[in-house]
């Protein structure tokens, strides 16, 4: 942290707690003047919150377009760990991101993780607890640590209940592309199997849920795109991610935020 700090470029950095230690993290504000939420960004297992490829590109871009962005460190992997320690580790570093830009006034939050990140962020949302993100995007999503069970993502998709972008490269790692059909099935599955009567809150706002069939089918928003060429670092493409991300958020994450205002006007 204390390195990337010295030599970082944009943004500003910030140290946080998650009750156990102190990790670093990246705050970059809106550019636009025009905000439409925060983005909490996690990175792959050998990156960092400045990682030149996927991270500090959509670190950048994203406050440009009116999102505010806290990319934070996750700690480094020991396969001998035991996975569910781990997993606590980065639930509390997630609860602790959200909770500082909650603290900031920003209180629609989306997730995006990449490679392994992605697969922390589907294990925290998978999981019951009540979280305060509203929407999720997973840059190849790969498998979880210590597993080698390649259904084990689709089996945590099944059970996350949040917008969801599912993208990744058609060059990435070979168990990113070949899980991509099953990760499909599985998120689907998912929201077939929400109870009818029981929609989503981040589905009712979001630009999907107009019609009424979406809103009583429980399965309104998981979208996957192959971005053609692209290996797992999205080298020489990382705007490309950038702007289909973007055009995501827009259409399904910006308008999920409601101001405290309008909640007690109900």
């Amino acid at each position: 942290g204390e390195f990337i700090e010295k030599n970082l470029k944009s943004g500003q950095p910030i140290w946080l707690n998650d009750g156990q230690s102190k990790f670093f993290a990246i705050l970059t504000p809106d550019q636009s003047g025009r905000p439409k939420g925060g983005v909490i960004l996690l990175h792959d297992a050998t990156g960092n919150p400045d990682t030149a490829d996927v991270i500090r590109p959509l670190r950048e871009n994203l406050p440009e377009h009116g999102w505010v962005t806290l990319a934070i460190q996750l700690p480094q992997i020991d396969k001998l760990d035991d996975s569910a320690s781990h997993q606590n580790t980065f639930n509390k570093r997630i609860l602790k991101a959200a909770e500082y830009l909650q603290t900031n006034g920003i209180s629609n939050l989306i997730l995006i993780g990449h490679g392994s990140g992605a697969t922390t962020s589907a294990s925290f949302l998978a999981a019951p607890e009540q979280n305060p993100i509203n929407a999720f995007v997973g840059v190849s999503l790969g498998l979880p640590y210590n597993s080698e069970k390649p259904n084990a993502v689709p089996e945590l998709l099944k059970n996350i209940t949040l917008p969801m972008l599912d993208i990744y490269g058609s060059r990435d790692l070979d168990f990113v592309v070949a899980s991509a059909k099953n990760r499909a099935l599985a998120a689907k599955s998912a929201g077939g199997s929400n109870p009818r009567n029981k929609t989503i809150d981040p589905f009712k706002r979001s630009a999907m849920a107009t019609t009424q069939t979406n809103k009583t089918s429980g399965y309104i928003v998981y979208r996957q795109i192959k971005v053609e060429g692209a290996d797992h670092q999205f080298s020489g493409l990382n705007q490309a991610l950038s702007k289909r991300i973007l055009g995501w958020l827009e259409r399904h994450a910006k308008g999920v935020a409601i101001s405290s205002a309008s909640r007690q006007a109900k």
